[in-house]
């Protein structure tokens, strides 16, 4: 699996203040104000920590993996690739669509 450099890019040292997940849709919420959506099929993994450093993300066609400074990693099956991550800033303005 391939590292989403793009994404990491934007994500990478933010800091996990809450982390919301229904059936469709995951939220994280950063320190700064800043948010990350995902649109997922599942997630198989436990929630990400609050407090957590994010390091990087990997994806590939089906697969989205968070990974943390802590060693704690998040597993996702995105609904569809290149299109099911969105990250704004603490003014809601768009800083990644992919």
């Amino acid at each position: 699996m391939a590292v989403n450099q793009k994404l990491t890019r934007v994500v990478r040292d933010r800091v996990v203040q809450s982390f919301q997940l229904d059936a469709a849709e995951l939220m994280v919420v950063f320190v700064d104000g800043s948010t990350m959506t995902i649109k997922i099929v599942e997630s198989n993994s436990p929630p990400l920590r609050e407090g957590a450093r994010i390091r990087e993300i990997s994806e590939d066609r089906v697969k989205l993996v968070i990974e943390c400074d802590d060693e704690s990693t998040l597993d996702l099956t995105i609904v569809e690739p290149g299109n099911s991550v969105g990250v704004r800033d603490k003014n809601n303005q768009i800083e990644y669509l992919g």
